[in-house]
C-alpha cells in the first residue's frame, strides 16, 4: 500500500514538474522584475532588488549566471526549482520531527497538492527558496544538529527576511529549550546574518539604514496592504477569499484541523511555534493581494500535523489533499504561456504612442513601453492632470479583475495562469474628437 502511494504522488510530483517548466521564463510582476535587475546589477538603493535586497537569492540567482543562463533564467529557475524542492524537504523536516513513514508520504502528498504551490514556483519571488532553507533547518533542529539548524535559518533569512517572526520564534524557543546547543545556534544563525546583510551594508553605506526606515515605515503604514494600515479602503483576507474561495477553503479546513489537533497535543516545540506564528505573522503583516504569502503556514501546518501521527488526523489531512489534487484540473491543461504582464506588454507594443494608466507593473512597463507614457494610477492627482493636458490623447487602463465573475471583453482580458495570479484587464478609454 505504501509503495502504490509513493507511486501514485512521485507521477502527480512528475505531472506537476513538467507542465511547470514547459512554462517560458517571463516576468509577472515589478517585484520579479527588479530581482532580474538585482541579478544583473546589485542596488538596493535603485531597486535593484528593493529593501531589503535578499542577498542570499540574489547570491544563488548570480550563481546561476556563471553557469550560462540569462538573468531573467536565473531568477525563473531559481524559484521554480526552489517550489519544487518543498515536497520532498517537506516529508524530510516531517521525518525529523518523528513522522511515521505513512506520515512523511502524506506530508510529500499534502504539500505537492497546495494550491498556491504552482503560484509561487512561477512567480519569479523568493518565497520558496526561503522555504525551503527554513525547512531544512527545522529539520536540523529535529536532529539536534543545531548549528547547520542556525546556518540554514540564517540563510532563509537572507532569502526571504519577511519570514523574520517565525524564523525569529522557532530559534528563540530553541534556544530556550536547549541549554547546551545556545551558542551553537547564536553564533551559526547571527554570523550567517551578519556575512550577507553586512555585506549589503558595506556595499549601500548609511543610505541602507535610511532606506530600511523609509521601507519599513512605509510597508506597514502606506503601501504594505497590511492590517497596521490606518484606511478603510485596503483589501483584507476575507476580499482575498472572495477572489479564490475554493483555494483558501483549504487553507482553512489546515487551519480548523490544526485548531482540533491542537488540544491533543499541548507540548510546545520550535515546528509548532514556527506554524502559529507563521499563521498570524501572514493574517497581520502580509500584502492579501498576494496569495503567495499563505504557502508558508500551509505547509508548517501540513507538517506539524503529521508529525503527531494521529490516525483522525492523517484522515483528515488525506481528504484535504485529495481535494486540492481535485484542483488541479482547473489549469493542469491549460496550455503554458507567458504570465500575464508579459502579454499585455505584447500587445501594447503594437499599439500607437497613448498613456497608459495602472498601479500594476509600472516599472516593468514603463522600461519596456519606451513608445508610451506610462502613469501611476496611486498618484490620482497626478495622473487626472496628465488626462486633462491631452484630453484627446488615446489611453489604456490596466485594471485588475479581482473577483472570479468579473468579466472584460475578451480581446483586452489576460486570464492567470494558476490560482492567485492576477488577471488583468486593459481597457481603451474613448474620446471625443
Amino acid at each position: 500500500m505504501s509503495r502504490l502511494g509513493w507511486g501514485a504522488s512521485l507521477f502527480c510530483y512528475a505531472v506537476l514538474s513538467v507542465w511547470l517548466l514547459r512554462h517560458p521564463p517571463s516576468i509577472p510582476s515589478d517585484d520579479a522584475y527588479f530581482f532580474v535587475n538585482g541579478t544583473l546589477r546589485f542596488s538596493v538603493l535603485e531597486f535593484r532588488p528593493h529593501f531589503p535586497g535578499y542577498p542570499g537569492f540574489i547570491l544563488l540567482s548570480k550563481l546561476l549566471v556563471l553557469m550560462g543562463l540569462s538573468a531573467k533564467q536565473a531568477v525563473f529557475y531559481l524559484s521554480l526549482f526552489s517550489a519544487l524542492s518543498l515536497p520532498p524537504i517537506a516529508a524530510w523536516t516531517a521525518k525529523a520531527w518523528g513522522a511515521s513513514h505513512t506520515s512523511t508520504l502524506l506530508a510529500f502528498f499534502a504539500v505537492l497538492t497546495q494550491p498556491f504551490l504552482p503560484l509561487v514556483g512561477l512567480s519569479m519571488m523568493s518565497d520558496a527558496t526561503g522555504i525551503a532553507f527554513f525547512l531544512i533547518a527545522l529539520a536540523f533542529m529535529g536532529r539536534g544538529k543545531h548549528a547547520r539548524a542556525g546556518c540554514f535559518a540564517g540563510f532563509a533569512l537572507a532569502c526571504r527576511p519577511s519570514f523574520i517572526a517565525p524564523i525569529a520564534l522557532a530559534l528563540l524557543f530553541e534556544w530556550y529549550l536547549k541549554k547546551d546547543a545556545r551558542l551553537k545556534l547564536l553564533i551559526a544563525s547571527t554570523g550567517t546574518l551578519l556575512v550577507f546583510f553586512g555585506g549589503v551594508f558595506l556595499l549601500e553605506g548609511k543610505a541602507y539604514l535610511i532606506e530600511a526606515l523609509r521601507f519599513t515605515e512605509g510597508h506597514f503604514s502606506v503601501w504594505g496592504n497590511t492590517s497596521f494600515e490606518q484606511t478603510f479602503e485596503r483589501d483584507s483576507w476575507l476580499d482575498a477569499l472572495a477572489k479564490e474561495p475554493v483555494a483558501f477553503a483549504s487553507l482553512i479546513l489546515l487551519i480548523l484541523t490544526s485548531a482540533l489537533a491542537l488540544p491533543t497535543r499541548p507540548k510546545l516545540t520550535p515546528l509548532l511555534i514556527a506554524a502559529t506564528t507563521a499563521v498570524l505573522w501572514t493574517l497581520l503583516a502580509q500584502n492579501p493581494e498576494n496569495s503567495r504569502h499563505v504557502l508558508l503556514p500551509a505547509i508548517l501546518l501540513v507538517i506539524w500535523l503529521v508529525s503527531l501521527n494521529l490516525r483522525p488526523i492523517t484522515l483528515s489531512l488525506l481528504t484535504i489533499s485529495i481535494l486540492q489534487l481535485g484542483l488541479w484540473s482547473q489549469f493542469i491543461f491549460q496550455s503554458p504561456t507567458l504570465a500575464p504582464l508579459e502579454r499585455i506588454t505584447e500587445a501594447l507594443h503594437t499599439q500607437p504612442s497613448s498613456l497608459v494608466v495602472t498601479n500594476h507593473g509600472v516599472s516593468y512597463l514603463r522600461d519596456h513601453l519606451k513608445q508610451h507614457q506610462v502613469l501611476d494610477a496611486y498618484f490620482i492627482a497626478s495622473v487626472a492632470a496628465q488626462l486633462a493636458i491631452a484630453p484627446t490623447q488615446q489611453s489604456w487602463r490596466l485594471m485588475v479583475l479581482k473577483l472570479r465573475t468579473e468579466q472584460c471583453e475578451i480581446e483586452n482580458s489576460y486570464k492567470a495562469r494558476v490560482f492567485g495570479e492576477k488577471r488583468f484587464c486593459l481597457l481603451l478609454r474613448h474620446v471625443e474628437q
